[in-house]
């Protein structure tokens, strides 16, 4: 009788300690992977991502830079100048968020930033190569005609008339790896926060 019972029990028993660990896994889950609520973000979500249209400029390595050259990265695009304090400070801020995705390697491979420099047309490529990668070689400089850059710029939300920056007033435009704008990062001076923020949309 005592065998028939335990014979009964033991299955009950059995998918009770199952269903434990199913609960478990997916809480443990859900909270390491869980993503911030968009109202905790930094940066201001675009209501609809925004395709890139075609535009035609050059990079640090002299090649074509081109809305395809947007494609399989998280692009922060700068506006600036190389030579600007303001851009300095700027670009320093994300290199701390670059670093700050120290933990997800993959995520950190896949980002850089796209700095467009339109006073870098007068000088060779190796130039701007050396100065933008002072600050991370998986970041790019870009650079060409103003009217090319003119129609990124409107399409990005970026004023290109000026190449000052600073890390309370600049507008950073988030691109991500399909080629839409995502977000704009305005004043956000946390390289944390930023770092977060790119999670988010991962």
């Amino acid at each position: 009788m005592i065998t028939l019972r335990q014979k009964k029990i033991l299955p009950k028993l059995l998918f009770a300690v199952f269903a434990v660990g199913i609960f478990v896994a997916s809480y443990y889950l859900g909270n390491q992977y869980a993503r911030p609520l968009t109202h905790d973000l930094g940066a201001t979500v675009l209501p609809q991502p925004e395709k890139i249209r075609e535009f035609h400029l050059v990079d640090k390595n002299g090649d074509p830079f081109t809305s395809q050259s947007l494609k399989n990265f998280w692009n922060f695009v700068i506006v600036g100048s190389l030579q600007d304090t303001g851009c300095d400070s700027l670009l320093r801020l994300y290199v701390q968020a670059w670093n700050n995705l120290a933990h997800k390697p993959a995520l950190q491979r896949q980002t850089r930033v796209v700095f467009i420099d339109p006073g870098l047309s007068a000088q060779q490529p190796e130039q701007w190569k050396q100065a933008i990668e002072f600050y991370n070689p998986a970041f790019t400089a870009v650079s060409g005609e103003q009217e090319e850059i003119r129609k990124l710029g409107r399409q990005i939300g970026l004023f290109t008339e000026t190449t000052a920056c600073s890390t309370s007033g600049s507008v950073v435009a988030l691109i991500n790896p399909e080629g839409y704008l995502l977000a704009l990062f305005t004043g956000e001076t946390d390289p944390r926060r930023i770092a977060a923020d790119l999670e988010f949309f991962n």
